[in-house]
């Protein structure tokens, strides 16, 4: 795992409180794309990236059997505090890096959250390999994918919120966004992450020998750069994230289906 990962979310943490705290409506939402996009009734779930849990605990409680992954030690304890604090879910949480894990068994649905494009592009078909292995033959992984054209045009806008401010950044060469965060009176002390971009186009691309095809999409929502508004569903060409489906490579929509908009 690329070596800023655990000191970011760490600190990011420490700033904004982001891995603490109960079930949000955005991890509610998450719940209702795996009902919308993988179907009804009760899946086995794997969650990559899980952070504090948050999102695992408000499927788990939803009827899913969640296995959550977390690197990050403080945020993979907030999970495990979730998950016994409702002993009636179905809730594990594995703390380590889920380019090593062994969560054990199959899934019916894969899911990374906000986080993917660590490392460059030979880590994201190594990922994405392990994630094709951990599939059953008609599951799906649900991916929050990074658009370029919101963070080529979110470069140098700064957010400020108590105790932290947050920088958005871009990396023309890398095609990477760059999120910076720091505490105003320690301003020094700064940590970055950096996570690939991908245009729809870019992510067939990568697909190619992972065992994964794209079968559809959703475009996400944007932060409103002079109000700082986050509106949670905008244009495909204005979003800065979208939610990519895959399926497995032979389990892929019919020649001529549309694979634009998941379903």
């Amino acid at each position: 795992m690329t070596d800023w990962v655990v000191p970011f979310y760490a600190r990011q943490d420490e700033l904004s409180g982001v891995y603490s705290g109960e079930p949000s409506d955005a991890d509610l939402a998450r719940v209702a794309a795996i009902a919308r996009l993988a179907g009804p009734g009760q899946k086995r779930i794997l969650e990559l990236g899980a952070g504090g849990g948050q999102t695992a605990a408000a499927a788990a409680a939803a009827g899913h059997e969640v296995v959550a992954v977390e690197l990050v030690p403080s945020a993979a304890g907030h999970a495990r505090e979730l998950a016994a604090s409702r002993p009636e879910a179905a809730m594990t949480v594995v703390e380590g890096d889920f380019f090593e894990v062994e969560p054990g068994g199959s899934f019916d649905v894969v899911c990374y959250w906000d986080g993917f494009g660590v490392g460059d592009d030979a880590d994201q078909r190594r990922l994405l390999r392990r994630v094709a292995g951990w599939l059953v033959p008609d599951g799906c992984a649900l991916l929050d994918v990074n658009t370029p054209w919101y963070w080529a045009a979110a470069a140098g806008q700064e957010r400020r919120f108590p105790g932290a401010v947050r920088r958005y950044g871009y990396d023309a060469d890398g095609n990477r966004m760059l999120d910076t965060w720091w505490d105003p009176d320690d301003a020094g002390n700064r940590v970055t992450q950096s996570l690939r971009c991908y245009a729809p186009a870019d992510l067939r691309l990568l697909l190619e020998e992972t065992g994964l095809a794209l079968v559809g999409l959703e475009p996400g929502g944007a932060v409103d750069a002079a109000t700082g508004q986050y509106s949670p569903e905008m244009p495909l060409a204005q979003a800065m994230q979208y939610l990519a489906k895959l399926a497995l490579a032979d389990s892929r929509l019919p020649a001529g289906a549309h694979a634009d908009h998941a379903g």
